[in-house]
């Protein structure tokens, strides 16, 4: 029977559910991520119908020796979501792999822990000089890092002109965990990795830091301080490439100032990045994806070895999955831009 009261129809938004277009603009937002899942897991799993007895081992080896360029690949992302970009993040992880090896050497567990601590002090602090350097001088991040990379390798071979330093064995074993477990190494890679996420996602300091590098002119207007948020992200920049260094003196027992390792991790960080869905030209991206994208490139070369890949060809391999995703991805966000 009619009360003679309108009644609102009920929507999607009124009973609390998402409507269609807020839930096609977080596919749209996370898609990338997802599909570098898909990805991971179908690299995981074709492994694991390829090795007898796969299991923990094989986990523990993947998360603990990719350890160090997860790190610095998201010492990478951190940089480039702000509108830069760091040639020499390679350089400081040798330089934080040397101190902290030197200094570690019969320092004793809690030494080690507080030994550590200092280091990450340190790598803030670098970040923090490199971020002034950038904004005083007017000279292009590029151009900066790129004389910085030698400057840290300068400092790493003073520190440690050879081979040497040691780790406590228990700090090793609380990065890696114990043979064939793989857990620890996830733990140490996500603790730092939220504490930093969550307040940049949810501070004004750290969304100055993603309006920057989306659009400079716009955040100037916004009243946000260019200086300040180059400064942020380069001290987080700096902060994970000090961690790749103490990751790298954990998995190896000591440390070495070796140029040409620092080159190599410069260039896997960036292709962390742009397979993992960073946009170069800054503003877009996260975090989650540059990690997985790690995972997802180590996993391709290992694949590849089993087939019997020569590791040359393998390295062509990778080179050519980061041209179609820039390509790709490139084409993607300019059809999402349109609509």
């Amino acid at each position: 029977m009619s009360t003679g009261v309108p009644v609102r129809p009920t929507s999607r938004r009124s009973v609390g559910l998402p409507s269609r277009s807020s839930a096609l603009g977080l596919l749209r937002g996370n898609a990338w991520s997802l599909a570098l899942v898909v990805l991971f897991a179908l690299l995981l799993g074709w492994q694991s119908t390829h090795i007898r007895a796969w299991g923990a081992f094989e986990l523990q080896t993947m998360f603990t020796s990719t350890l160090p360029i997860a790190f610095l690949t998201l010492a990478q992302a951190a940089i480039v979501i702000g509108g830069g970009i760091d040639l020499s993040v390679g350089a400081q992880m040798v330089l934080f792999n040397c101190i902290s090896a030197y200094l570690m050497k019969d320092a004793g567990f809690a030494g080690a822990l507080g030994l550590a601590a200092l280091t990450m002090l340190i790598g803030v602090l670098v970040g923090l000089l490199t971020a002034v350097v950038v904004t005083v001088s007017g000279i292009p991040d590029i151009i900066v890092t790129l004389a910085t990379s030698f400057i840290w390798l300068g400092l790493a071979l003073v520190v440690m002109p050879a081979p040497g330093g040691g780790a406590d064995p228990r700090f090793q074993l609380l990065v890696q965990g114990a043979p064939s477990s793989y857990w620890p190494a996830l733990v140490v890679l996500a603790v730092p990795l939220l504490l930093v996420v969550v307040p940049l996602r949810r501070t004004r300091s750290g969304l100055a830091v993603f309006a920057l590098g989306s659009d400079p002119q716009a955040a100037f207007l916004a009243g946000i301080k260019a200086g300040r948020a180059r400064m942020t992200s380069y001290a987080i920049g700096g902060f994970f490439a000090a961690l790749a260094g103490l990751a790298t003196t954990a998995y190896t027992g000591g440390g070495a100032a070796t140029p040409s390792v620092a080159n190599v991790a410069t260039l896997a960080s960036v292709a962390g990045i742009v397979l993992g869905g960073v946009a170069l030209t800054g503003g877009i991206g996260g975090f989650f994806g540059p990690v997985i994208a790690v995972w997802c490139l180590f996993l391709v070369s290992n694949n590849l070895l089993i087939l019997g890949v020569d590791p040359s060809w393998g390295e062509v391999v990778r080179g050519v999955i980061l041209v179609v995703v820039v390509l790709v991805g490139s084409s993607l966000r300019a059809r999402w831009s349109r609509t």
